[in-house]
């Protein structure tokens, strides 16, 4: 049994966001719409951050911070010390934001708020900034040209006639809020082709997508920088796993796939490019290696990201018991939340399951029945870590 202390992330608190932010992630399915989740993450993303706000405001749904959840918390090792303010309903989320902001907060959240209820003045980034630093179609504006994939705009109409040249990633134009892959599809043939412009016709508000040239790469990451009022810092980086190109299954953390050392430049310059344009706060970009060495910049993320609290505690975590590599894990499931407790206790004690997310299903109706664990599995190397990955999900299945 490893014995588990607490956990510091390799960045403090007080460096992540500035002294007066509160964190406030209650939005609606409006502004999430071009990132394909349900009802219940809209609760379920207020869970997220446990333990890396220091003292910081933060609003969280009951569901994701029970006595019985924080404990399972502590007991991983998380140190959470936040000046926390518990919701069930919008409303009364909506109430904590509406006190927040007349306490001297500036509220984040890493999805745009519902529209008019958050005045700009009171967010900690502009939303109309936000919406520009994250739209895919700007990422010229603050990546070099030689880190970018060949790419084009084109309206949508303009598409429906065309044909199938080569193999490309179709994404979604203008600054509405995207993520998961959601709002990409991948083209590999003319069949690709016609399917993914008919699924992007199926939406009212997309006229323009990005054609971007499928450069051929070895390795992407999600790196994790953070941006303050005077500095950019690079922390860290995840390799992104897919089921399928473009579709993101997991994160992992292997030493022995690093990410380039000089892409740690690239980040920043992309950081301080955003800084001078007054973002502040966690961010990360979706970075690839390509076939010829060059670094290719896909997907700008100026918000936290899946695997920002990976990057964050993997070092403290790994060092506990001498493993090298970490791999994200997830399930969903209607087992009561008492047998989730039961199941994942020892994994936690023998320090290769920390949990950074439960939510309990019998307190949030839009979950339906199925409890949330979500955290990362830790092994000796890859191997060990993908087969904890796998042990993971089986301690949860029904």
């Amino acid at each position: 049994m490893t014995v588990v202390t607490c956990l510091k992330p390799s960045v403090c608190a007080e460096r992540l966001y500035p002294h007066d932010a509160a964190y406030m992630a209650r939005t609606d399915l409006e502004q999430m719409r071009m990132t394909g989740v349900k009802a219940v993450t809209l609760d379920a993303v207020t869970a997220l951050l446990l333990g890396l706000l220091g003292r910081r405001p933060t609003v969280r749904h009951r569901a994701g911070v029970t006595d019985e959840i924080l404990g399972l918390l502590d007991r991983a090792g998380l140190e959470i010390t936040e000046d926390m303010r518990v919701y069930e309903t919008f409303e009364g989320a909506a109430r904590h934001a509406d006190r927040l902001i007349d306490e001297g907060y500036r509220i984040f959240s890493p999805y745009p708020l519902p529209k008019g209820r958050i005045p700009d003045r009171a967010q900690l980034v502009a939303p109309e900034l936000w919406a520009s630093l994250n739209a895919k179609q700007n990422l010229h504006r603050i990546v070099p040209r030689e880190n970018l994939a060949p790419s084009r705009i084109a309206a949508l109409a303009d598409l429906s006639s065309a044909a199938f040249e080569r193999p490309v990633f179709l994404k979604a134009g203008g600054e509405a809020a995207t993520g998961a892959g959601y709002a990409v599809r991948y083209c590999a043939d003319e069949v690709q082709w016609k399917g993914a412009l008919e699924w992007f016709r199926s939406f009212d508000d997309i006229d323009r997508l990005i054609v971007e040239d499928a450069v051929p790469h070895q390795t992407c990451w999600c790196v994790t920088f953070v941006v303050e009022p005077t500095r950019t810092t690079y922390i860290g980086a995840a390799e992104q796993l897919f089921s399928a190109p473009g579709r993101q299954s997991g994160s992992m953390i292997d030493p022995a796939r690093p990410f380039p050392r000089k892409g740690r430049e690239l980040v920043i310059a992309v950081g301080e490019a955003a800084r001078k344009r007054g973002y502040v706060g966690l961010a990360g970009l979706d970075v690839a290696l390509a076939d010829d060495g060059g670094l290719i910049v896909f997907d700008p993320n100026f918000r936290f990201n899946a695997s920002s609290t990976q990057v964050l505690f993997h070092e403290a975590a790994a060092s506990r018991d001498d493993l090298a590599a970490s791999c994200s894990a997830h399930a969903a499931t209607p087992l009561p939340f008492e047998t989730i407790r039961r199941r994942i206790e020892g994994p936690i004690d023998d320090g290769w399951f920390v949990p950074t997310r439960l939510l309990d299903a019998r307190w949030l109706p839009s979950a339906e029945g199925l409890s949330m664990c979500t955290g990362f599995v830790l092994g000796k190397d890859r191997r060990e870590a993908l087969m904890r990955s796998d042990a993971f999900k089986a301690l949860l299945e029904v």
